[in-house]
């Protein structure tokens, strides 16, 4: 009967963990000017992408059992990507709402930051 249990618990973690897909997008709004950007976490590269002016990035993934997940991003500044920043563009958390989209949108003034249909704010 033990085991039984601890098997239902695990199976339900597993299955609470397929549930919410999120979305982390990242996109290029910089004035005439292209956008490397490089996005992963501990266990998965979502590899290296040059953005043009208006073009997006789109990466679904899901947290881990323990919400442990954590995936951070470098953008360098076109034409010769001498201007870097590193930040962390998801950090998981015990929470309610699956599935939210996460969008950091480069500009030229800073890098903003919004979820689903709420304003961007600089960060």
């Amino acid at each position: 009967m033990k085991n039984l249990f601890m098997f239902l618990i695990l199976l339900s973690l597993c299955i609470g963990n397929t549930i919410g897909i999120s979305t982390l997008l990242v996109k290029n709004e910089l004035h005439n000017k292209v956008l490397g950007v490089r996005c992963r976490s501990k266990d998965d590269h979502l590899g290296d992408h040059i953005l043009q002016v208006g073009q997006m990035t789109k990466n679904n993934f899901d947290d881990n059992i323990w919400r442990r997940t954590l995936f951070w991003c470098n953008m360098w500044k076109g034409p010769d990507f001498k201007i870097h920043i590193s930040f962390d563009a998801y950090k998981s958390m015990w929470k309610a709402d699956y599935g939210p989209t996460y969008l950091w949108i480069a500009r030229e003034d800073g890098i903003y930051y919004t979820q689903t249909d709420k304003p961007p704010v600089k960060r």
